[in-house]
């Protein structure tokens, strides 16, 4: 069986966290990613994202010795990007937790993830077995909008369950339910005049906005549902009467049927508060799809009997952020976010206690023996 060597754990991780790889600018720990897994006997295969989203490093699959195409096979999933640069990083190592000196990020969130199937893939051949049937991905602009896994085509490799190491919740809780969000933008358009001649003639298109705003709710619609108005655009000088605004807005919650009964009140109430004059135009598209399991579903099931393998209290839980889970799933590819405790993540603050980096990696290897 894979035992776990404390110190060499730490050292894996701190080696990982110490290499470059901001959203988009991957390529530095790709490549050592590249070459890690390559040396420990696995057939590493980047592909054509980097292109699509304008970065300079593609998706990286990891199948590792006797892999079986021809078989269902479950993927253990990072992202490689972190949201901040993290070569100036200088952790703070004490016996109970990972930190750092308080000038930068530590880059947990997701070199933790990256970190535990590393130290994985070196000692696989220790795994009691056989093994199942498994992949290693690595996404990239993660940060960004989950850009890496929305591009990632798993289907040449039979993937039946994805298992994502990126929840900064400890280990024991995952992720089983992920709100979507659909993200719109509206332009109002009125009719510009001078403010102080003849403000009569024409139409404030701030005013119209703001009604429209003014005549739907926002903020937490119900237990699962919430929306906001997070950016207008729009006037000029003080002296015309502005002719064009432009805002924009999310809806989140836990079905599309949900979310798209805001966005219709929304929309309903944007285009009433021009029929009076002006014009409206609006558009929308998913930002990130919304997931529910079923307690009996297999991918829920074999979650929870490998955090109890390892020792843990399996607690699923509803979350309104987004992860590369929510690509999978909408990608026809039934996912759940492991808790790995990576936390206070984006932060000069985020720290990981030692324990949950262990226990991360205990609950990686009851995946594959599961």
């Amino acid at each position: 069986m894979i035992t776990i060597d404390r110190s060499e754990l730490i050292d894996t991780f701190l080696h990982l966290a110490t290499i470059n790889g901001p959203s988009l600018a991957e390529r530095v720990i790709a490549d050592r990613v590249k070459e890690l897994f390559t040396g420990y006997g696995f057939t590493v295969v980047e592909d054509g994202t980097a292109a699509k989203i304008n970065g300079n490093t593609g998706n990286l699959i990891c199948t590792p010795p006797g892999y079986d195409p021809a078989r269902p096979s479950i993927a253990l999933c990072a992202h490689l990007d972190t949201v901040q640069p993290t070569e100036k990083l200088k952790p703070v190592v004490t016996d109970e937790r990972i930190a750092t000196d308080g000038t930068t990020i530590l880059g947990g969130d997701d070199r933790l993830g990256v970190a535990v199937l590393t130290y994985l893939a070196k000692h696989l051949k220790q795994a009691v077995q056989p093994v199942k049937n498994f992949i290693c991905v690595f996404t990239v602009g993660e940060e960004l909008g989950m850009y890496g896994a929305n591009h990632v085509d798993l289907k040449p490799y039979n993937v039946s369950e994805a298992y994502i190491l990126d929840c900064s919740k400890r280990p024991g809780i995952y992720i089983k339910d992920g709100a979507g969000c659909l993200i719109f933008t509206a332009t109002f358009k009125g009719k510009s005049a001078h403010a102080g001649v003849a403000p009569e003639e024409g139409i404030n298109a701030i005013a119209l906005a703001a009604a429209a705003i003014a005549a739907v709710p926002f903020g937490r619609i119900d237990p699962e549902t919430t929306s906001n108005i997070g950016k207008i655009t729009g006037g000029g000088a003080t002296n015309v009467v502005p002719d064009e605004v432009t805002l924009t807005g999310e809806v989140r919650s836990f079905t599309p049927e949900k979310i798209n009964a805001q966005f219709t009140k929304i929309t309903d109430a944007f285009h009433a508060a021009v029929a009076r004059g002006g014009s409206v135009t609006i558009s929308s598209e998913m930002d990130f799809h919304p997931y529910v399991h079923d307690p009996q579903s297999p991918i829920v099931q074999r979650m929870e009997r490998s955090l109890r393998t390892a020792g843990l209290t399996p607690k699923g839980i509803r979350y309104t952020g987004g992860s590369d889970a929510n690509s999978y799933n909408g990608n026809g590819v039934p996912a759940v976010n492991i808790g790995t405790g990576a936390q206070k993540p984006h932060s000069f603050d985020e720290f990981i206690l030692i324990e949950d980096l262990i226990k991360s990696t205990e609950i990686a290897i009851a995946l594959i023996q599961e």
